[in-house]
C-alpha cells in the first residue's frame, strides 16, 4: 500500500514524540495489568493462614450470623457472606471496622481492618481482627494509575493522568500503522538480529505492535472511557431525562418481619440467575428494613461482566417479590451490552482462565513494546565512533536522560513489584507485630522503584541494566525458595503457597530464567560496547 511521503514523515515525527511522552508510564500500567488479571490469586499467595478462615457450609451460615450479632451488635446493621469467593476468600463472613473521621469511602484503606468470622468444627464461633493482605489490589491500582498518587474527586489523579496518556497511545498507534502500511507484508516477521541494534529493536517492536493491534486499540479506547465516564454519563442524563425523575414511593414492609434466611436466599438467587455462581452478598441497613439493601456479587466465566469478576444484582432482602435482574448480561439492554463490552474486553473477563492467561501475555508484550520503543528513540540518536583515531563522541545529554529514565523506571517497577511480593512475605517473621501488610508493600514498592530510577542516573544506563536484571533473578528466585524454606522449616512462621497457587512460584522460576537471559545479554553488549557510549 503507497502513502504519500509527507504523511509518513508527520506520521513518524506525531508517533515518535506521543511514544516517548508515553512509553514509561505505559510500560508500568501494562506489567502490572498483566500481573492484575490472576489479582485474587496474587493476594491470597501473599495472605497467612490466620487470615483465611475455614469455610461453612449454606445451612451454618445462619447460626453464624445470629451468634455474631450476639456479641458485635454492629453487625446487626451491615455484614458481608462469602461464598465461594475468588475476591474474598478471607471467611464466611466479614464486616468493616468504622472508618477514621474524614476518611474517604473512595480511598483504599491501607490499615485495611476487617473482622473475620466462621464457625469451627464444634459449631462455635470464631473471631479474628486482621489486616487483610491486598498486594493484588495494590498492583491493579498500580496498573490505573502508574503509581501516581492523590486523588482527585472520587477518582486518584493517576487515572485522570493515564486518560490523557492513553490518548497520546491512541495517536501512537494510529501513526505506527500508517508508518508502518507500505512495508507491512514484507517486514512482519522479518527479525533481524545482528550488530544493527536499531534495526533488531525495529523489527521487534513492530512485530509486537502489529501482532496486538486489535487489542491495544480495545485499551486505549476503554481507559479514555473509564477516566471520564462520569462526564459521559451525565451528558447523556441531560440529554435522554428531560424532566427531573421523580422520587421512588417509600418500599412498605409487612409486618411481622421475618428474619433472613440465608439457605432459602441462596436458592432464589439460583432460581432467578442460574446462569451465574454466588460469590458473595453484602447487607446494608437492615436495622431500617424499608431501607434495607443487599448487593450480590455474581460470576459465570460464559457472561461479560461489570468488574473484573463479577455482575451485580441488588434488592431489599426483606421484599417477598421477584428479584431485579436488569443489571445482569442475561437481562442487559442494546445500551448496556455497549457499555458493558468497554469493561470485559478491558478486564478480559469473558472465557475464564484461558482469556486470562491471553490478557496476561498481551499485557506483558504491550510494556515490551513500550520498553523497545524507547529503546528505537535512544538506539536511533546515539552518537557513533566513526573511526579508531577519532576521539569518542559526546552522546546528547536528553538521550542520556531518556536511556537513564527508561532503565530505572522500567526494570525499576519489575524491581519494585517483585520485592515487595517477597518482603510482604517475609515481613511477619521479621517483625511478629507488623500490623499493616499493606504499609509494607507501599513503602517497599516505592522505595524500590525510586531508589532504582536514582541507581540509573548515577552510575549510567549501561552499568545499572545488568545489575537490575540480576537483582531481578535474585527476587524471583527467592519467591519459590520462601516457600521451599516454609515447608522445610514450619517453625519460621513463613507460609507456603496452597497447592492451587504453586503456578505462582513456577512462574517466578519461569520468569528468572527469562530474565538471565536478559542478562547475559546486557553484559555481552556492555562488555562490547564502544567506548564513551550509553551502553558501555
Amino acid at each position: 500500500m503507497k502513502v504519500r511521503t509527507d504523511i509518513i514523515r508527520h506520521a513518524k515525527t506525531l508517533h515518535t514524540w506521543a511514544g516517548i511522552t508515553s512509553g514509561i508510564f505505559l510500560f508500568i500500567c501494562f506489567f502490572a495489568g498483566g500481573l492484575s488479571m490472576f489479582q485474587h490469586d496474587l493476594s491470597r499467595w501473599a495472605t497467612p493462614p490466620q487470615q483465611q478462615l475455614q469455610p461453612i457450609s449454606a445451612a451454618q451460615y445462619d447460626p453464624l450470623i445470629q451468634q455474631v450479632q450476639a456479641q458485635y451488635p454492629e453487625t446487626i446493621k451491615s455484614y458481608q457472606l462469602n461464598f465461594n469467593s475468588k475476591e474474598f476468600y478471607n471467611a464466611p463472613m466479614q464486616w468493616q471496622t468504622p472508618l477514621p473521621k474524614r476518611q474517604d469511602d473512595h480511598d483504599f484503606n491501607t490499615h485495611q481492618q476487617s473482622m473475620l468470622a466462621t464457625l469451627n468444627a464444634d459449631s462455635a464461633l470464631q473471631v479474628r481482627q486482621e489486616n487483610l493482605s491486598k498486594l493484588g489490589w495494590l498492583i491493579e491500582q498500580l496498573h490505573e494509575t502508574a503509581g501516581i498518587p492523590g486523588t482527585l474527586g472520587h477518582h486518584t489523579i493517576g487515572v485522570y493522568v493515564m486518560a490523557i496518556i492513553c490518548v497520546l497511545y491512541f495517536l501512537a498507534l494510529m501513526t505506527g500503522l500508517i508508518i508502518l502500511l507500505p512495508t507491512l507484508v514484507k517486514d512482519y516477521f522479518a527479525i533481524r538480529a545482528g550488530k544493527n541494534k536499531k534495526r533488531f529493536w525495529l523489527d521487534a517492536h513492530n512485530v509486537v505492535g502489529i501482532t496486538s493491534f486489535p487489542f491495544h486499540i480495545i485499551i486505549s479506547v476503554t481507559v479514555i472511557s473509564f477516566a471520564f465516564h462520569d462526564v459521559f454519563y451525565d451528558a447523556i442524563d441531560r440529554l435522554i431525562a428531560k424532566e427531573k425523575l421523580a422520587r421512588p414511593p417509600a418500599v412498605k414492609i409487612a409486618e411481622p418481619i421475618e428474619p433472613l434466611n440465608i439457605e432459602k436466599l441462596l436458592e432464589k438467587i439460583q432460581q432467578q440467575a442460574p446462569e451465574y455462581q454466588v460469590s458473595s452478598i453484602s447487607f446494608n441497613n437492615l436495622d431500617v428494613p424499608e431501607k434495607a439493601s443487599a448487593r450480590v456479587n455474581l460470576y459465570s466465566a460464559d457472561q461479560m461482566l461489570r468488574g473484573d469478576r463479577f455482575d451485580v444484582m441488588m434488592f431489599n432482602p426483606y421484599l417477598n417479590k421477584p428479584l431485579n435482574t436488569n443489571n445482569l448480561n442475561t437481562h442487559a439492554t442494546a445500551m448496556d451490552q455497549v457499555v458493558r463490552s468497554m469493561f470485559s474486553l478491558h478486564f478480559g473477563n469473558y472465557g475464564g482462565n484461558l482469556t486470562r492467561w491471553l490478557y496476561l501475555i498481551l499485557g506483558l508484550g504491550g510494556a515490551f513494546l513500550f520498553y523497545s520503543g524507547n529503546l528505537l528513540w535512544i538506539e536511533s540518536r546515539l552518537k557513533r565512533q566513526k573511526n579508531i583515531e577519532s576521539a569518542p563522541p559526546k552522546q546528547r545529554k536528553d538521550v542520556m536522560v531518556i536511556a537513564n529514565l527508561t532503565v530505572g523506571a522500567c526494570l525499576g517497577c519489575i524491581f519494585a513489584v517483585v520485592s515487595s511480593m517477597l518482603i510482604g512475605r517475609w515481613g511477619y517473621v521479621l517483625y511478629a507485630e507488623l500490623s499493616s501488610v499493606n504499609h509494607l508493600f507501599l513503602y517497599s514498592y516505592y522505595a524500590v522503584f525510586l531508589l532504582s530510577i536514582v541507581y540509573s542516573f548515577a552510575v549510567g544506563a549501561g552499568k545499572a541494566l545488568p545489575q537490575l536484571l540480576f537483582a531481578i533473578v535474585l527476587v524471583l528466585c527467592c519467591l519459590p525458595l520462601t516457600s521451599f524454606i516454609a515447608l522445610i522449616f514450619p517453625q519460621l512462621g513463613i507460609w507456603a503457597s496452597i497447592s492451587s497457587l504453586w503456578w505462582i512460584d513456577i512462574f517466578a522460576i519461569a520468569s528468572a530464567a527469562l530474565f538471565i537471559w536478559f542478562y547475559l545479554k546486557a553484559k555481552h553488549r556492555q562488555k562490547h560496547a564502544a567506548e564513551n557510549t550509553i551502553w558501555a
